[in-house]
Parts: structure tokens; sequence; C-alpha cells
């Protein structure tokens, strides 16, 4: 009945560090806390079937890092306003947000290794 809706929350309320955005709260979620951790913004639509490979593995990843960086996931078909104003293009891409800016992006489904050197990347601006 309430299955795809019941997986896609359990990700974001196990970990306080993985978020569902939405252009109303892309401030607070997003260009707030990018002042204390890299905060990476996932542009994803549920028709995208490369966003259904990359969102688990960002979400992994991410949880991995125990609160060094903070994954927000912003699904463009019911918040297209964030991502219209970045101009994002096509999906899946990924914003890496410090101090309230878009500072690195990448876009596809990239494989595990460039993902965990993007999330390091980012990690090691705040050092």
């Amino acid at each position: 009945m309430t299955t795809k809706k019941t997986s896609a929350k359990p990700a974001s309320s196990k970990n306080k560090n993985i978020a569902n955005g939405t252009d109303a709260t892309f401030v607070a979620d997003v260009i707030e806390p990018s002042s204390d951790v890299p905060v990476l913004v996932d542009f994803w639509a549920p028709w995208c079937g490369p966003c259904k490979t990359l969102m688990p593995l960002l979400e992994r990843l991410v949880a991995a890092q125990g609160g060094k960086v903070k994954l927000v996931k912003v699904n463009t078909e019911d918040h297209p306003g964030i991502a219209q104003q970045l101009r994002v293009m096509a999906i899946p891409m990924v914003f890496a947000f410090k101090d309230g800016k878009p500072v690195d992006m990448f876009k596809g489904a990239l494989p595990e290794s460039k993902v965990a050197e993007f999330i390091e990347t980012q990690i090691e601006r705040f050092a």
C-alpha cells in the first residue's frame, strides 16, 4: 500500500544528516547548516533511473561520515524552484554547499569511488 512512501522515509528518519528538502525549507536545510558542515544537495526525480542508483549510494556514504557532511534530497518534480535557480538541466545532479553557496557539483550516477572522493573533498574544505 504505502511501501514506496515508507521506503523513502526511513533513511531520512534514521539519520539526522539525511533529509528530504523542499523549496520552502531550503534555507533551513541547506544554507544555514552549510556554515558548519558541507551540505550535499541531490536533485532527483522518481522517474529517473540513474537517480535510483545514486541516491542509496549517497545515503550510505554520508551516513558513514558520522555527521561530517549532510545530504538533502530534493525531488525536482515536487520542488522545481531551487533546481531552476541553480540551472539544473539534467538529473541526478549533486551540489556541495559551503557558507551558503554552491562550491562544487557533479552530474550523473558516478561510480562509488568518485562519489566518495567528491564527499572527501567537500569535508576537506572545512578542515
